[in-house]
């Protein structure tokens, strides 16, 4: 499946990572100028699902590496690591989340994802 990648999706791939610091698994820092560079924003559950699209708890900064390997050999290890992250009922609530469904608007999408890169400044 070929997903687009809009601002949005840019403005907010820079907040998880630039909020993460680092790869969440094998804990590689990211390197360039904001720090973010050599790093992926992987979402537990996809890019396609409207309502975790933008979710913060729905990601984390991956390094290429574990991002293939959360990504497609071992979910259940992924699955293990966001119960711990969240707690089990922070991750039943997004569970619920991601079952919900959500209309696509991009441009309140964009306003909410500024706002939340301007909470680490």
């Amino acid at each position: 499946m070929n997903i687009k990648i809009d601002p949005a999706d840019k403005i907010f791939s820079i907040f998880i990572r630039r909020r993460d610091k680092r790869c969440v698994r094998c804990f590689r820092q990211g390197e360039g100028e904001l720090g973010i560079l050599g790093l992926q924003n992987s979402h537990f559950f996809g890019r396609s699902k409207e309502s975790t699209r933008f979710c913060p708890e729905n990601c984390d900064s991956l390094c290429y590496g574990c991002h293939q390997y959360w990504g497609s050999t071992d979910r259940e290890a992924y699955r293990n690591f966001k119960v711990k992250q969240l707690g089990e009922d922070g991750f039943l609530r997004l569970v619920a989340q991601e079952n919900l469904v959500q209309k696509k608007d991009r441009k309140m999408s964009l306003i909410i994802c500024k706002a939340l890169l301007k909470t680490l400044d």
